[in-house]
């Protein structure tokens, strides 16, 4: 995570994919300053061209557009690109990032980074071979309340960790069913012919850095198991009548998927996956040490040693000005004007300075690997009775000697 930036060496980047999300990030990536977008993606021409526009209103000269299925291949070969972010549908996350690391540039990507074991692999060795660096752009690792909590654990406030709660909790029915009925991309790649824990990055990251996962820690072993599906058979018929034949379909993913995970170290953590129920949304971010607990769920703290009423929660507020996180501290008053309160902005920064300074990304290929790989994980838990999956390690070993994240990188 750093703190200092060098606008003489501009950082020259390439989108591959400029669809909803795409879009958003290449609107935060235009806020930098030093930042150029020199060419542009997708297979939609109509898309190339806005994002172009959008470049061309901040100043920047056009970028060369690209409509091709493969023209990320031609991107990546650019003299004048020094990196690759992407925001293509999931299937090609992983061969963007390969071409891009092969290519000798930098890659960045959405979540998830890879399907499967060979993917993972794939990733690693493609990283490990070229010298190169990629990072998975998981924004929701910058939320400015898991970034405090990050930072009061490297303060020692929570004492010796023993467990964490996160989730992915989050009704998205609405984004995975069209206008008339039809199954949008997420019921294709989410929920029609997989279970498990089909999108574990968001709610896994924070806890993963929280707990040093592949820097001094490692997840060891997984067991898994899912409900029923319901939620999108009542969601059609509800909206669109009981005779649609989506009402009808047979979903494979469970409505609610709830994991346990031990790590090498001995601190579990439980992760839920609900995305097909009616409900708020809430990512948990609990955290258990031996001097106390915080609940994001609640935004609440209890210190037992420092908490005014034995047992009760307190208001987090008043720990904000000692240990809210420096980068938000510095650039929270522009992150807010982005997406997701924020986060995105600090996300994409990261990316940047690593870029610039030609660092390793604070959220790197091994993390990019291991926070993904829990989709496959579950889904071999859950279709054999929960029995225990170990987790591969993609460090080799190296997560003993590898160092847990500075607060700030100068």
């Amino acid at each position: 995570m750093f703190a200092m930036s060098n606008p003489e060496r501009p950082v020259r980047l390439g989108f591959v994919g400029v669809g909803s999300r795409g879009t958003s990030m290449l609107q935060t990536a235009l806020m930098l300053e030093g930042v150029e977008i020199t060419a542009i993606s997708d297979i939609v021409p109509e898309r190339v061209e806005r994002a172009q526009q959008l470049v061309m209103e901040s100043g920047q000269p056009k970028p060369k557009g690209f409509t091709g299925e493969e023209d990320y291949k031609k991107i990546a070969d650019l003299t004048n690109v020094d990196a690759v972010f992407t925001a293509t549908p999931w299937s090609l996350h992983t061969p963007v990032m390969v071409a891009t690391m092969k290519a000798g540039k930098y890659g960045g990507t959405e979540m998830p980074a890879c399907d499967g074991y060979e993917e993972a692999w794939e990733l690693v060795e493609t990283a490990e071979q070229t010298g190169m660096h990629c990072m998975l752009l998981e924004n929701y690792a910058y939320m400015r309340n898991v970034m405090m909590v990050l930072n009061m654990v490297r303060h020692g406030l929570f004492g010796e960790l023993t467990h964490c709660e996160t989730g992915y909790q989050h009704d998205v029915r609405y984004a995975t069913i069209g206008d008339q009925g039809e199954l949008l991309w997420r019921a294709h790649e989410r929920y029609l012919h997989h279970t498990g824990n089909r999108y574990p990055t968001h709610a896994i990251g924070p806890v993963s850095q929280w707990i040093d996962i592949n820097r001094g820690n490692k997840f060891e072993y997984l067991v898994s198991m899912s409900s029923r599906s319901l939620g999108l058979n009542h969601y059609v018929a509800k909206n669109y009548g009981a005779d649609h034949p989506n009402a009808k379909r047979q979903y494979k993913a469970g409505d609610v998927n709830c994991t346990l995970i031990q790590t090498a170290n001995g601190i579990t953590v439980t992760l839920y996956y609900d995305s097909l129920s009616p409900r708020p949304v809430d990512f948990i971010y609990r955290i258990q040490g031996t001097k106390g607990i915080y609940s994001g769920t609640l935004d609440k703290i209890y210190l037992e040693d420092t908490s005014p009423v034995p047992h009760q929660w307190e208001d987090i507020e008043k720990y904000v000005e000692e240990y809210d996180h420096p980068l938000w501290k510095k650039y929270g008053d522009i992150a807010v004007q982005t997406g997701h309160g924020g986060s995105d902005y600090l996300c994409m920064r990261d990316f940047v300075e690593a870029i610039r300074h030609q660092a390793a990304f604070p959220i790197d290929v091994y993390d990019a690997a291991t926070w993904s790989i829990i989709t496959k994980l579950t889904e071999e838990s859950v279709l054999n009775k929960s029995k225990p999956v170990d987790f591969p390690d993609f460090t080799r070993s190296k997560w003993r000697e590898r160092k847990p994240l500075p607060i700030v990188n100068s």
